[in-house]
């Protein structure tokens, strides 16, 4: 399993791509935390798009806790789109997402790239 992934600023978003053996644990939301708050700093934006295949996910609920803590204090206003295909959301996702919006961040699940980017507010012109 990998911790790598790929992010570029596109003008309107950043965007963020997981390698297809990606996998969510602690060491790696520390790892896209701290890479993507400096993005966010550098190109003054809070919008994100993150996208990749099905993930492997080995978190308990104080390690979804303390991610969804770490993306309100890492980037304060954050508006992140998660778009990862064939996934359905779960308790411990919806348990990520609350924890994240308490604080300042709002993050959504998404398994359609064009539903994702309009929640954002970004029109693809592609």
């Amino acid at each position: 399993m990998s911790t790598d992934f790929s992010l570029e600023f596109n003008g309107k978003y950043i965007h963020i791509v997981h390698s297809p053996d990606y996998e969510i644990t602690p060491e790696s939301n520390d790892k896209m935390w701290k890479t993507l708050s400096e993005a966010c700093r550098k190109y003054k934006c809070l919008k994100v798009f993150a996208e990749g295949p099905t993930q492997k996910r080995r978190l308990s609920s104080l390690d979804a806790f303390q991610s969804g803590s770490q993306a309100s204090e890492f980037i304060p206003g954050l508006k992140l789109a998660i778009c990862i295909y064939e996934y359905t959301p779960d308790e411990t996702t919806e348990f990520f997402k609350n924890v994240a919006y308490n604080r300042g961040a709002t993050i959504e699940f998404f398994n359609d790239k064009q539903k994702a980017l309009a929640w954002l507010g970004i029109e693809e012109t592609e």
